[in-house]
């Protein structure tokens, strides 16, 4: 896999999962990647450290909603612990002055009953960007949302341009597919008194 779109895709999929939580410790969900090197082809990864933050689900008003989440940009993983350094060194996510990156989901709508459009706002790298995203339910009883989004790298400053001719560089467009469980609603609160 590409070093420079494993950093694209990554945060691609940490907009995506901030509709997941888990009550054990796991993440809620999946977030992988996917980028294209300029003459090996396509290679793919995950993120297996994120968690959800906050999350305030309104299931009578979803775009009341807010759920924020963090990754943990160092739990990279391209099954190749070469490559996995190289992506968390400072040519690309630079972990040791960005560890993590957030991601707000807002804004919630539904564009048909098996669809809802968010504004995803990401801060990744220390630069901060908004996008719309769509998650399609895919399994109602589980609460499971699926969703694909594609970032360019460089509008976060990640790693270097494409250059005349480099075999090993990487496409700036990643692909974060996002496989989540969204949060069950809060409860109402109870009226006071007796």
């Amino acid at each position: 896999m590409a070093h420079g779109s494993r950093s694209l895709v990554l945060v691609v999929v940490l907009l995506s999962t901030a509709f997941a939580v888990a009550d054990d410790g796991a993440p809620p969900g999946v977030i992988r990647f996917r980028a294209t090197m300029a003459s090996l082809g396509e290679s793919a990864g995950e993120f297996r450290r994120w968690r959800i933050t906050r999350a305030t689900i309104d299931e009578a008003h979803p775009e009341r909603s807010r759920v924020e989440a963090e990754i943990d940009l160092a739990s990279v993983d391209t099954d190749l612990e070469e490559r996995d350094r190289h992506l968390r060194g400072e040519r690309f996510l630079d972990v040791g002055h960005y560890p993590a990156a957030t991601v707000t989901i807002t804004d919630a709508t539904f564009e048909d009953p098996d669809h809802v459009r968010v504004t995803a706002t990401l801060d990744l790298h220390g630069v901060v960007r908004t996008f719309p995203m769509t998650f399609a339910i895919t399994d109602r009883g589980k609460r499971r949302v699926e969703a694909e989004v594609t970032l360019k790298r460089l509008d976060f400053g990640i790693g270097p341009a494409l250059g005349w001719y480099d075999p090993v560089q990487i496409r700036d467009e990643v692909i974060v597919d996002v496989d989540a469980v969204v949060p069950p609603a809060a409860p109402a609160p109870s009226p006071s008194g007796g």
